[in-house]
């Protein structure tokens, strides 16, 4: 399905270069906890901004404004032909530095890459991508070992399925949906910390709910954090408060 909030998806690349106020950020964030395709959308521009990032960053080794202000002073000229233009842009191009050229080329390829990932965005997922979308539903959970909240530091098992209280949810900073579960909506603490990542199509629970969670544990252990989490989040089963 199409989401038609062009208004929310036109501020998906600031959202990610921390350039809205918090007022658009937080309209921006309620509507992707209930918005799978611009989750998926949101995920995709990630990705284009970190390969953008990772490229090598090359400097001209000379100035070559002149060659292309002769390029387009030539194209200007009505009554040249499209075969002297054509020589004169291929002179240009061949007086370039290979770093000048290396730099046009991976200039072309970002913008056809933004181009792929801007039109692959209204197209539903098929072949393998969609086998991977439906994962929830083809999952053993029989297979999965339970474990409560406060005991799962102990736990040694890779699947696992624990239920509690949903007490918040909210958009991380990759643009994965995250909430965490605790014993008692009353106390903070112990919890666990569940991330729902795509291509897997799950909808968000609701705060306050009680819900069985399956997937995979881990524990975080970067600086800040030091929890235990359940990520990714396989399936969710609603249970009766």
């Amino acid at each position: 399905m199409i989401c038609w909030r062009i208004d929310i998806r036109r501020n998906f690349s600031r959202y990610l270069d921390a350039e809205l106020d918090t007022r658009t950020v937080a309209r921006v964030e309620r509507h992707l906890l209930g918005c799978l395709k611009c989750r998926a959308s949101l995920a995709r521009i990630r990705d284009g901004h970190r390969f953008a990032r990772e490229m090598p960053r090359l400097a001209p080794e000379r100035d070559s404004w002149h060659l292309i202000a002769s390029a387009i002073e030539a194209d200007n000229r009505p009554a040249q032909s499209r075969a002297t233009r054509r020589a004169e842009q291929a002179f240009a191009w061949r007086n370039l530095s290979s770093a000048q050229r290396l730099a046009a080329a991976l200039a072309i390829i970002v913008l056809v890459l933004a181009g792929l990932l801007v039109t692959s965005d209204w197209r539903e997922p098929r072949g393998d991508q969609a086998a991977r979308v439906d994962i929830a539903d083809s999952l053993d959970l029989g297979g999965f070992h339970e474990v409560s909240i406060a005991d799962i530091s102990s736990n040694t098992k890779p699947h696992v399925v624990a239920e509690g209280f949903v007490s918040e949810v909210r958009i991380d900073h990759d643009g994965d949906l995250t909430f965490r579960l605790v014993e008692n909506l009353q106390q903070r603490e112990p919890f666990i910390v569940c991330e729902i990542i795509d291509p897997i199509r799950l909808d968000p629970p609701s705060v306050g709910s009680r819900v069985r969670v399956y997937g995979v544990s881990r524990y975080d252990d970067q600086e800040n954090h030091r929890w235990h989490e359940v990520h990714p989040v396989l399936n969710i089963q609603t249970m009766p408060r």
